[in-house]
């Protein structure tokens, strides 16, 4: 079972700041592959983009934002998964200004050198891996991050990432709660916890479209990228747990 997974009671204890949350899409794969999921994505009402960079030419993000851009009005968030060095990450940060880039995702190989990435840098960055090695207490030290990747299955569960939530939000850092290819009941508690959240940006909960045999009787109803506080969750099928 998910390790995010709560009781129904323990969501309607959670109080609702938002009544929607946002759904950023995951794009990932070569140029050709991102802007055939892009245009799908984005012609279901997304309009934030996360895009996994592995298959991309650094040379080739920019034109492939751009490109992307001109099909309809959206933002970006790249996630290199901590594979650049300092100066690559300041070369292609540089080749992005003008472009809507919320943010880079912890791209650094070395992350003891993210406070000062952070402070040069002329693209925004978020905190993801090291959010798992590191207390609340110590956010202080990444001022000038703009967002928090709040993981609760690797993290810890739902309280951990509230006390990163709460210290980020001091900071002015948004919450960006994000999934770990849960099933529609840990994808629904993330939703309910994004919601309780004071500062949030669009949660990472798309990894739900890559499942395809749900724990539900019915899928969650994440229509047009959105996820609703107000939706039920849908019963369980219990014959999942039977051999």
């Amino acid at each position: 079972m998910d390790g995010v997974m709560a009781s129904a009671d323990g969501f309607r204890n959670w109080p609702v700041l938002h009544n929607e949350v946002p759904i950023n899409a995951l794009l990932q794969g070569t140029v050709s592959e991102i802007l055939d999921q892009a245009k799908l994505a984005l012609a279901e009402g997304c309009r934030c983009l996360k895009i996994k960079t592995t298959h991309v030419p650094l040379d080739a993000i920019p034109h492939l934002l751009s490109v992307i851009r001109d099909v309809s009005a959206c933002t970006f968030r790249l996630d290199s998964n901590r594979s650049w060095n300092f100066d690559t990450c300041m070369q292609v940060a540089q080749d992005l200004v003008g472009l809507p880039v919320e943010y880079l995702e912890e791209p650094l190989r070395k992350s003891e050198s993210l406070p000062h990435l952070i402070a040069r840098c002329p693209v925004p960055i978020a905190l993801d891996e090291t959010l798992r090695e590191i207390g609340a207490d110590e956010l202080g030290r990444y001022q000038g991050a703009v967002a928090l990747v709040l993981k609760p299955t690797l993290m810890g569960g739902f309280e951990t990432c509230s006390r990163f939530a709460q210290a980020g939000a001091s900071l002015g850092m948004n919450s960006v709660v994000s999934a770990c290819y849960e099933s529609g009941v840990g994808i629904y508690a993330l939703g309910r916890f994004a919601a309780s959240l004071e500062r949030i940006g669009a949660a990472g909960l798309d990894t739900y479209s890559h499942i395809q045999n749900d724990l539900l009787t019915t899928r969650l109803p994440l229509n047009s990228y959105t996820f609703c506080s107000s939706t039920e969750l849908p019963s369980v099928d219990e014959s999942t747990f039977l051999d």
